[in-house]
């Protein structure tokens, strides 16, 4: 049997399951190969995910956050994935065609019990305090016109 390349397995993926995106598929296997906890490259076409949901889910958390930054939530979401369900069911695809490793986490239920997309991607990026929006400080008082006493 021939073996396939990464883009013939994510084309495939995508013809039969058109939630997410080809890049959401590059970019798991770019994030696990990225890091320590994701395990090494194994040949061409295998990478070891050894870690546990939650490792996994923190590594394409940090690598998400290194690549864009405060537009991580937006790029994920143009991608389809809105939450940690999402990635897994990326991440179990492409482990069922046998591109990654085998992940102790094994069910999507393992991945929905990650973290909100919002504390991870937008709350880093808030600035610290309570910002008001500008023109909202004084409105009370400006509304409050002192009345004039009528005329006797």
């Amino acid at each position: 049997m021939r073996k396939r390349n990464f883009a013939s397995i994510v084309e495939e993926i995508c013809e039969r399951d058109g939630r997410y995106v080809d890049e959401a598929y590059y970019f798991v296997r770019e994030a696990l190969h990225s890091t320590e906890k994701g395990g090494k490259r194994k040949g061409k076409r295998r990478i070891a995910t050894a870690g546990s949901g939650k490792e996994i889910l923190e590594a394409l958390r940090t690598h998400a956050l290194r690549e864009f930054g405060p537009m991580s939530k937006l790029v994920l979401s143009e991608w389809g994935i809105r939450n940690c369900g999402d990635l897994g069911d990326v991440i179990l695809s492409l482990a069922s065609y046998g591109v990654l490793g085998q992940t102790s986490a094994g069910t999507r239920k393992d991945f929905k019990k990650g973290f909100s997309f919002t504390s991870a991607f937008v709350k880093p990026f808030r600035p610290m305090g309570t910002v008001r929006p500008a023109g909202k400080r004084n409105a009370g008082k400006a509304g409050r016109a002192k009345k004039k006493a009528p005329a006797a």
